[in-house]
């Protein structure tokens, strides 16, 4: 039971999202009533759905999947209310991925998966929790110890790849980025600067002056690939990484939420009902930014469902001030819906 619950709920998911990403509710229901579920309780979605990445940008990756028919279709009001959802959610206002992406990296904690060649398991790679901090162009450098095998990697192959999750990252729903490139050793030059950077992502890291650590830098980003939650997935270039600006609503963003979520979320919950056309019920905001906020929640549709609903704000916002105004415009335009 517990597996069907959460496999209801991806594939519920991917029904409602909008666009190419769109699970149809005839191959939704194929995928129910075959029970796709891996031996595991992980969700086989290969086998159900065809993806392709909703990105703005240049780049896009592409996965493929079975096209199945056959199946029974939802009724027609829940056909309505699905395809008023889909129609809202595919014109709301969202970053870019190139900004999402580097507002996500920008706003971790500033730990991350590397992923090294292994010189000690010749063949094999290999993968360490590493501190980092960004450059001026969102570069990530280190601080190795000359004892840790991951240093001793990229001593003899500077081929790696960094995986950095949401500063939020609870599980497959939330985003992580990965960035690949190549690391080398930082100019002693250029040690002071980049101690004060490092200095203020970790404020405890007092060992970056013992005599057996050294600075490493990712010199070149070839490569990102971009995981935002269930069914939103893409790839772009490290130039457009690089080239793209952070989000300016996001530096501040956590605590807004956290008293949205603590304090507001029968308004939220009007929001997305008022704005959105659908009822939801266990609402999490989950980000904001400047054209907008994601919210998860079970959405009523088909006997309810987890689900990402992206809400718009009527006009881009830039300071914290601005959030504030427009979230109390919204809850009154919604105030009916509550």
């Amino acid at each position: 039971m517990k597996n069907l619950l959460v496999f209801r709920a991806a594939a519920f998911f991917l029904l409602c999202i909008p666009g190419k990403f769109a699970l149809k509710p005839r191959l939704l229901n194929h995928c129910m009533n075959r029970g796709l579920l891996a031996r595991s309780g992980a969700i086989r979605l290969r086998e159900c759905v065809a993806l392709k990445s909703t990105s703005t940008g240049k780049s896009e990756e592409k996965a493929s999947g079975h096209q199945v028919g056959g199946a029974p279709e939802l009724s027609d009001a829940d056909q309505t209310l699905l395809t008023k959802y889909r129609e809202h959610q595919q014109n709301a206002a969202r970053l870019s991925i190139s900004e999402e992406v580097k507002s996500l990296v920008e706003q971790s904690i500033g730990y991350g998966v590397l992923s090294t060649n292994s010189a000690q398991y010749p063949g094999f790679p290999t993968g360490s929790v590493v501190g980092f901090s960004l450059d001026e162009e969102g570069k990530p450098f280190f601080v190795f110890s000359g004892m840790s095998a991951h240093t001793q990697d990229v001593v003899k192959d500077g081929r790696v790849s960094l995986t950095v999750t949401a500063n939020d990252f609870k599980g497959a729903a939330d985003g992580r980025v990965v960035l690949i490139g190549s690391v080398s050793p930082l100019p002693k030059e250029k040690t002071a600067s980049y101690r004060e950077r490092y200095l203020a992502k970790h404020k405890d890291a007092y060992w970056v002056d013992f005599g057996d650590f050294s600075y490493f830098t990712m010199t070149k980003v070839d490569y990102v690939r971009f995981i935002g939650g269930f069914a939103r997935a893409g790839g772009i270039s490290g130039s457009e990484y690089l080239s793209a600006p952070s989000d300016p609503v996001s530096k501040f963003a956590a605590p807004i939420m956290k008293h949205m979520n603590d304090d507001h979320a029968d308004s939220t919950i009007a929001m997305i009902k008022h704005y959105v056309g659908v009822p939801v019920t266990d609402v999490e905001i989950v980000s904001i930014d400047r054209l907008g906020m994601t919210v998860k929640a079970n959405i009523g549709i088909s006997g309810g469902g987890a689900a990402k609903v992206r809400l718009p704000f009527p006009r881009p916002v830039t300071e914290r001030k601005e959030v504030k105004e427009v979230l109390v415009e919204m809850t009154r335009a919604s105030s009916t819906a509550m």
